[in-house]
């Protein structure tokens, strides 16, 4: 505790006034002190002037008091001088002041602790009221927070009785889409939905049904709490139904009394009472309503919210299940149209997974390439099997694995494949991904079609057109020079009747019309010869050739043409040969056989100048086939016109057309009589050294004895 008391609460201008008179009436005794001396008792009035203390409850007012008094009685002893007596007379004085003022202070001090003591009592008293009052207002709140308490307690009881409720609802609801198994057949499925709809709205329903539409009549799909005996009636007419109602709205709706509706048609046990209240919800596959999902009761009653959003859960649910399954129906029959076209398609097909390395054939494709059909083959047997080519390269890989990667497209192109048996085949194909709903390619589908005839029909019709242009050039050729050979005759047989009718007139001249008409005889036959020779070549392109096969001795044949064409020979001094050989009997045109070796003898004793002429004929030990030679030592053929000697009109050495040298069909006769029986006429030659023809009949002419 402080030394010095706190202030005294009235201290103020009173206290101020009571503490200046003490010091007044000290300074009053000092001075009575001063001038009696013994006869003025100061001792007995100091102390009384300390009464002023209590007053004013201040301790330093007490000890300011005792020093001035103290100070007061040593200055009159020092101002009188007085003798030991009044010396100690003021020494017991300031002993006594000294002992009040102690006295005074510990008063002070206890009066002191005794206010702040009272003070803090009194704090203590007002802080213990306050809170009290603190307290009495916590304990109102602390009741009305427990009456809320309470009442929430009651509201959150209810509340846990409906998420109770809602959680056995969406065990229930959970239960079904467990049990909701994609294979499960759609009777099975909406029946669980009608059983999990009892289930969830009892005790509050009777009975469930499940409606379907089906154009414009309603079938009873499944339904729970009809009796025994089921509904009134499967199936009824949609018009005047409650359901009409339902699907011209398009949103759930219910009806809490239907005798208030006695048209409506709604299904009704058959057995039992009838339905007095009911709640309908549409099925939609995407805009379409196909139906409705329906509660009955057997009281007329009010259908709540939470039924209502319950009944549209099952609804959605079912709605789902019913697409899922059309979806499903629609994969199957999709996958068994695809199946169906993959199996009788008659071009070839083939599919590769994403991430297999096989290939799955149709028939037509499998016998087209000799694989198994409905079997994985892999790409590297399949590979194993021949080469692939595209546009004349080689390659290693199936365009397929490609389409899967890139998901590119390959549309009408050509691929040669050189089976390991020699075989080939050209493949026209085409390839295309399949996508998912992502549009990842999920496979690929390759199409085929064996081009092998057609592009050997257009290697023919290639190998033709040439043919027909060259034949038009040689026929261009063939008509100029025909115009230019038969031209020439005419004009000398012309000439030639034009002199003899001018001669026969004229005497003297007569010896002249023998050697003209010698001439005109000539050139009319080399007319006849020709117009012979170009009917022959147009009945070989024509193809108008008849063979008259009768089987002869080769030898006796080669005999007779060498006797007719002796007589040219030695006119040329050439020497002739016919070359000795085994006898061989053949079977081919005599007539047409014999034209050909004369034609070929007739041409080399024509263009041989010196030298001989030989005819040779042997069996090919090789491949048995009849080879008949006719070799001359004459000039020869060059080697840039071996291909076109057996051209219509070409004559290596008459540029002008001399008739007497032929008139250029001779070698292409040939070439069509060989042509017409089947046999090859080859010729080789060497500038300078001769030629040599050669006529290779094929081994089934010779007659075996």
């Amino acid at each position: 505790m402080s030394m010095s008391a706190p202030p005294h609460p009235r201290f103020g201008p009173l206290n101020a006034a009571i503490s200046f008179t003490a010091v007044v009436a000290m300074c009053t005794l000092f001075w009575l002190d001063l001038h009696y001396g013994l006869k003025f008792n100061a001792a007995v009035v100091y102390p009384t002037v300390f009464i002023a203390c209590w007053w004013t409850r201040d301790r330093r007012v007490l000890w300011t008091l005792f020093v001035i008094a103290a100070v007061l009685s040593m200055s009159a002893q020092w101002i009188e001088r007085s003798d030991a007596r009044v010396l100690l007379h003021r020494t017991l004085l300031l002993t006594v002041l000294a002992v009040l003022a102690v006295v005074f202070d510990h008063l002070l001090r206890a009066w002191a602790e005794t206010n702040e003591r009272r003070d803090a009592l009194e704090q203590s008293n007002s802080e213990l009221a306050a809170r009290e009052e603190e307290i009495a207002r916590q304990n109102e709140e602390l009741q009305s927070q427990t009456e809320e308490l309470e009442r929430q307690s009651a509201q959150l009881s209810r509340t846990n009785d409906e998420l109770q409720r809602r959680e056995r609802a969406l065990g229930v609801l959970l239960e079904l889409s467990r049990r909701l198994s994609i294979d499960m057949p759609r009777g099975e499925a909406l029946e669980r939905i009608c059983q999990t709809l009892q289930v969830l709205l009892e005790p509050a329903t009777s009975a469930t049904a499940v409606l379907l539409r089906r154009n414009d009549q309603l079938t009873i799909a499944c339904h729970n709490g009809f009796g025994a005996e089921g509904p009134t009636d499967g199936s009824m007419p949609l018009d005047g139904t409650f359901t009409a109602l339902v699907f011209t709205h398009g949103r759930t709706a219910y009806i809490e009394d239907l005798s208030l509706r006695p048209e409506l048609r709604v299904p009704h046990p058959k057995v039992g009472t009838r339905f007095c209240s009911m709640i309908s919800t549409p099925l939609r596959i995407g805009a379409r309503l196909i139906g409705a999902i329906e509660a009955y009761s057997l009281q007329p009653r009010a259908w709540t919210n939470d039924e209502v959003a319950l009944l549209e859960s099952l609804a959605n649910q079912t709605s789902t299940t019913l697409r899922s399954e059309e979806l499903f129906e629609e994969v199957a029959n999709q996958r068994q149209r695809f199946e169906t076209v993959f199996r009788t398609a008659p071009v070839g097909m083939a599919i590769m997974e994403r991430g297999a390395t096989t290939l799955r054939f149709n028939p037509a494709g499998a016998r087209m390439l000799g694989v198994p059909f409905e079997t994985d083959v892999p790409q590297e047997e399949l590979l194993k099997t021949g080469r692939l080519f595209q546009e004349g390269q080689e390659y290693r890989d199936l365009r397929m694995a490609e389409a899967l990667r890139t998901g590119a497209e390959v549309s009408n192109q050509e691929l040669e494949i050189v089976m390991n048996s020699g075989r080939r085949l050209s493949l026209l194909y085409s390839i295309a991904p399949l996508r998912d709903a992502n549009g990842d390619a999920e496979a690929a589908v390759s199409a085929f079609v064996d081009v092998t005839p057609l592009k050997e029909l257009q290697r023919e019709l290639d190998v033709r057109r040439r043919e027909a242009e060259e034949a038009s050039v040689r026929k261009t050729r063939f008509l100029a020079a025909v115009s230019h050979d038969v031209r020439t005759p005419a004009n000398a047989i012309s000439l030639l009747a034009e002199l003899i009718r001018r001669t026969a007139g004229l005497p003297g001249r007569e010896g002249e019309i023998a050697e003209m008409a010698k001439e005109l005889h000539s050139s009319s036959m080399a007319l006849v010869n020709l117009l012979g020779d170009v009917l022959d070549v147009t009945r070989f392109d024509a193809g108008r050739i008849e063979l008259q096969e009768t089987e002869f001795e080769l030898r006796a044949l080669l005999m007779l043409e060498s006797q007719h064409l002796m007589p040219l020979a030695r006119e040329r001094n050439l020497a002739f040969t016919l070359a000795d050989g085994p006898p061989i009997w053949v079977r081919t045109d005599k007539i047409k056989l014999a034209r050909l070796i004369g034609n070929l003898v007739g041409n080399a004793i024509k263009f041989t100048e010196a030298g001989e002429v030989r005819i040779a004929y042997d069996i090919d030990a090789a491949d048995g086939r009849l080879q008949i030679s006719v070799s001359d030592t004459g000039m020869g053929i060059a080697i840039e016109h071996l291909t076109f000697i057996f051209d219509e009109f070409f004559q290596l050495r008459n540029p002008e057309r001399d008739r007497n040298k032929g008139n250029g069909l001779g070698l292409t006769i040939c070439k069509r009589l060989a042509d017409a029986m089947g046999a090859e006429l080859k010729v080789a030659s060497e500038l300078g050294k001769g030629s040599k023809f050669t006529l290779r009949l094929p081994a089934t002419a010779i007659i075996r004895r």
